[in-house]
């Protein structure tokens, strides 16, 4: 594994955020039982690998289409990281409560929306795949780093919402909240390369 391999995986492990969307999940899944909601982390975690196995498949065939030069779609990304971190950063400690409505929905519509889609295959993670699929490098070798890191972080969310009861005891509010703090450090140091990455594709700075 190469350096840009990882690279990816660090993205795609903070902009997914597993440990971010436990009280959301907790707080979204309090009135099943155990066994209801392991069915509902099992099915979201699929819904969301098909929607991004969808978008792997056809990110690359949108801008084509609509005419977006990469280096347009790395400045779009980069702000749109760059919004995330600031609130990742900035944002209070919190339960993240759902309206009761919403705990009240069928667990398969639950699995759906809103834990496959938007937390998990977010906006963030689609622009993740779509920034790296247009980049310099084929297709085909931006999908050989993809595939295995999106796998993995699929796989990272799985286990940590299995365990997100025994996790939200150890860390509690503050201590997740305090995690966020530093992956959107690191996740605003990302967007702003990505802008200067896509300002230097377009020929508007030079190397």
């Amino acid at each position: 594994m190469d350096h840009g391999f990882f690279q990816i995986l660090l993205t795609v492990l903070i902009v997914m955020d597993p440990i971010g969307i436990i009280p959301y999940f907790l707080s979204l899944t309090a009135s099943y039982d155990t066994k209801t909601r392991n069915k509902i982390i099992t099915k979201s975690v699929l819904l969301a690998a098909l929607v991004l196995a969808i978008f792997l498949g056809s990110g690359k065939f949108i801008l084509n289409f609509f005419g977006i030069k990469p280096g347009a779609f790395y400045i779009s990304g980069g702000i749109l990281f760059f919004l995330i971190a600031f609130e990742m950063i900035y944002s209070r400690p919190t339960s993240r409560r759902v309206p009761a409505e919403e705990e009240e929905n069928h667990h398969s519509f639950v699995a759906l929306f809103p834990l496959a889609v938007p937390m998990i295959a977010g906006p963030g993670l689609l622009t993740v795949i779509v920034t790296y699929v247009s980049g310099g490098s084929s297709w085909l070798q931006a999908v050989r780093l993809l595939l295995p890191a999106l796998a993995i972080g699929l796989g990272c969310m799985f286990a940590v919402l299995r365990a997100s009861l025994f996790i939200h005891r150890i860390l509690g509010i503050m201590g997740i909240f305090v995690m966020e703090k530093i992956m959107g450090l690191i996740l605003a140091g990302f967007a702003v390369q990505l802008i200067y990455n896509g300002l230097e594709s377009l020929g508007i700075i030079g190397p």
